[in-house]
């Protein structure tokens, strides 16, 4: 919801794999070859089943083309870290833009007269003074929330019906209707969305792609789908022998207004889906010779590394050692090394190699009877809202977020408060 409701966003994320953005930025300045097609053929499949585009049963090379094609079509920005934010094919053809047009001169609510209300408000209180204390009489208030209710369930599936292609279905007349705009105020709103929000809409996804909610960190391999939009707009009607009438905004709605709700509305968005954080990999080279071969292996299990290669060093007894480390956990690397092997291990090479997913939910929490047994309870080993603390990716949050000043969901929790504690005084 945007600009105290006067409009109102349909926002989708879904995960892009880091073949299909590569193929989508090839095919936006040549061709893209036929291995790179391959290796990303049912990706782009996946993403266009989820976007609503029909790629048929085809799955050979001028398909996977014209399936790319139609994607870039719908591209409004992309980043440099694999973000993509698209609009849906019904934003594309103006079908999923609407027009409100509402006396209160915002989106997704009702009109209820003052004397409708008036009248509602004295029948109940006479009603009440009869004595009918065995009947449950709503409220006006009740009344008005039921039907902002269903206006909303109308607009929803308006919204739903336009985004995904599908017919709606047929709804039952009911008291309270969605008010009929005009084909004027409808392209009205496509104006205002081409001219005045889409700019803004795209700053507020580049804002929200650079600082992302787990860690304010930037996010990696996201698609973002504006489903569709609804804009309240005002008749404004000139004076004149013939009358000609223009829609302005009910509300205002400006550039800064706009990317600060579009970026949290993105962020909320993310939170909707399962989230793995990416951490940075380091290259290590080192020699060792074969006593130190024991400590060293260690070592790098113990800290999540795994060895690449293992070669012999031509005219030594050494041995040259390639590995691969996470980057939180080459801090103190060199100092173990050397302590533990007795100077076996000389110091490594670290070069920053790439980004991996680490496969691990943050927010998990243990459920079932051995989850409990090998990580225990949750109140002595965690927050019941964010998992247990043995617990890479969380570690890795809480501390990302300790650094930046961010709150750390990290109290300790008091049991057993009523003992009392003192310091015993030794003699």
């Amino acid at each position: 919801i945007i600009g105290g409701k006067g409009a109102a966003l349909s926002i989708r994320v879904i995960p892009l794999a880091g073949s299909v953005f590569k193929c989508l930025k090839l095919s936006q300045r040549s061709s893209v070859g036929e291995s790179a097609i391959g290796v990303a053929a049912d990706e782009i499949l996946q993403i266009c089943r989820a976007i609503g585009i029909c790629g048929g049963t085809d799955q050979g090379k001028e398909n996977i083309s014209n399936l790319l094609r139609k994607i870039n079509e719908l591209t409004r920005s992309m980043d440099e870290n694999g973000n993509i934010m698209i609009e849906s094919p019904a934003m594309a053809d103006g079908s999923g833009i609407f027009a409100v047009q509402s006396k209160t001169g915002e989106v997704y609510l009702t009109e209820v007269d003052e004397p409708t209300k008036r009248d509602a408000q004295r029948s109940s209180h006479n009603e009440n003074m009869h004595g009918d204390d065995d009947l449950n009489h709503g409220t006006i208030e009740d009344d008005v929330n039921n039907e902002a209710r269903t206006v909303y369930n109308i607009a929803y599936e308006r919204i739903l019906s336009a985004a995904t292609g599908s017919k709606l279905p047929d709804v039952q007349a009911t008291s309270t209707e969605m008010p009929q705009v005009s084909a004027e105020a409808n392209e009205a709103a496509i104006n205002v969305w081409k001219t005045r929000m889409l700019g803004s809409t795209v700053g507020g996804f580049l804002s929200a792609m650079r600082a992302g909610p787990l860690c304010e960190e930037p996010i990696r391999g996201v698609m973002v789908i504006i489903e569709a939009v609804e804009i309240a707009l005002t008749e404004n009607i000139t004076e004149g022998e013939e009358g000609v009438s223009n829609f302005l905004l009910s509300k205002p709605l400006s550039g800064g207004l706009l990317v600060s709700a579009i970026r949290q509305g993105v962020r909320c968005a993310l939170l909707t889906r399962p989230m793995r954080l990416i951490e940075g990999y380091l290259r290590l080279a080192l020699h060792s010779s074969l006593a130190g071969l024991g400590p060293l292996y260690n070592i790098l299990s113990k800290r999540r590394g795994r060895v690449e290669t293992d070669t012999m060093v031509d005219g030594t007894d050494l041995l040259l050692i390639e590995a691969l480390l996470p980057q939180a956990e080459a801090f103190g690397l060199t100092q173990e090394l050397l302590l533990k092997s007795s100077g076996e291990v000389t110091a490594p090479e670290m070069v920053f190699s790439h980004y991996e997913v680490l496969d691990e939910d943050p927010f998990w929490i243990p459920s079932s009877l051995e989850e409990r047994e090998d990580y225990g309870e949750i109140i002595s080993s965690g927050d019941a809202s964010t998992g247990v603390v043995k617990h890479k990716a969380l570690a890795y949050l809480r501390k990302t977020r300790r650094r930046k000043g961010l709150i750390v969901d990290e109290d300790k929790l008091v049991k057993d408060g009523e003992k009392q504690r003192t310091m015993a005084r030794k003699k």
